[in-house]
């Protein structure tokens, strides 16, 4: 994996669970559990997520019936609340065995197409304000026309570079702002009042996921939209989220919520109070951005563009190649998640729990 700081942590090399699911029919579908990004986010790891579904989750699934995926999610709920990692893996498997059973796209399961192509956005690590640059080009050469610049460390020089980034690629690639909740409440206030003139689009969860208080103290002094991403795991949290007037906009990620089944309810929830989404990443590694695309494709309204991050980072282990075209990706109409899982590279990189 290409060297990826953000405000957590340094991330050497990609890490995920692969979830296999049989049924007595013989129809096999896989899942992800993305564990690049651990412990101090989710407090879950590659043995965490492996106990979790062996010991807990796996046995007390055993002769339910896939198509009662409501029901398979209330159980895991129920077996094994907190261990979001875990049941996204085998909520994934499941849509992937579901879809694969009736011949149909997963997308069809959450509502139906809205759309064939999904645009893509990509992330700039935390580095110093030149290697920014640097890498904003890149993306932009592999195809990438929205940028979310990563932060958190050190608001001065993170303006600096953002001001770089802009004043270099100039106005017509999309910039966005993650400092993941990072920033200081001042801090924030300095930096969005200079990212008026940077055209910045939003800025993401510059404070913890509790401080909704002070999230709407900076929509209101600043006119910026925030979104959040730390605050909402949940269709409660959004709920919480519009009655304090705390975000303009939602990020949704499969892995937070649990799976599609939930990521699609934190949607609805956020539609009902008028407050858009986007499908975030977590360095996806192999069948969870067929997951991804597979959301994003049902989801009514989808004004922003999807984070990909991953891949402008990793080797994907599946054998389907995903390329950009005009800055977005493609939704596959195959049966299930519309990606199959690359043995060879799997196999060769896997680590014994």
């Amino acid at each position: 994996m290409r060297a990826f700081t953000d405000a957590y942590s340094d991330y050497p090399t990609c890490q995920f669970v692969l979830v296999k699911i049989e049924t007595d029919e013989g129809v096999v579908g896989y899942g992800e559990a993305p564990c690049t990004v651990t412990v101090g986010f989710y407090g879950e790891t590659l043995e965490t997520v492996v106990a979790s579904i062996r010991n807990q989750i796996g046995p007390r699934l055993v002769g339910e019936d896939p198509l009662n995926l409501g029901r398979i999610v209330s159980i895991m709920d129920i077996v094994h609340g907190r261990a979001v990692l875990a049941k996204t893996a085998i909520d994934l498997a499941l849509h992937d065995v579901v879809g694969k059973s009736l011949h149909i796209p997963s997308y069809v399961l959450l509502g139906g197409m809205q759309r064939e192509h999904v645009k893509a956005a990509c992330e700039i690590a935390i580095v110093k304000p030149e290697e920014m640059v640097k890498e904003a080009r890149r993306l932009i050469e592999l195809g990438f026309t929205v940028i979310k610049i990563k932060a958190g460390k050190d608001v001065e020089e993170e303006i600096r570079g953002i001001r770089a980034v802009r004043d270099a690629i100039g106005s017509k690639i999309e910039l966005r702002v993650d400092p993941n909740a990072g920033w200081s409440r001042l801090d924030t206030l300095k930096a969005m009042r200079s990212f008026a003139r940077d055209e910045i689009s939003y800025v993401e969860q510059p404070l913890p996921g509790w401080d909704l208080e002070g999230l709407a103290w900076l929509r209101r002094s600043t006119g910026i939209p925030i979104m959040v991403d730390e605050s909402v795991w949940t269709p409660h949290d959004v709920v919480k989220i519009a009655e304090s007037e705390a975000a303009d906009l939602i990020n949704i990620k499969i892995t937070k919520a649990g799976g599609l089944k939930n990521s699609l309810d934190i949607y609805t929830t956020a539609e009902a109070f008028g407050l858009p989404c986007v499908v975030g990443t977590e360095l996806e590694s192999c069948v969870a951005v067929g997951g991804k695309l597979q959301l994003a494709a049902s989801l009514g309204k989808l004004p922003f563009a999807c984070e990909f991050t991953e891949l402008a980072f990793q080797t994907m282990a599946v054998m389907e190649s995903l390329e950009l075209r005009d800055g977005c990706l493609s939704v596959s109409s195959s049966p299930g998640l519309g990606l199959t899982p690359d043995m060879q590279i799997i196999q060769k990189n896997q680590v014994s729990i």
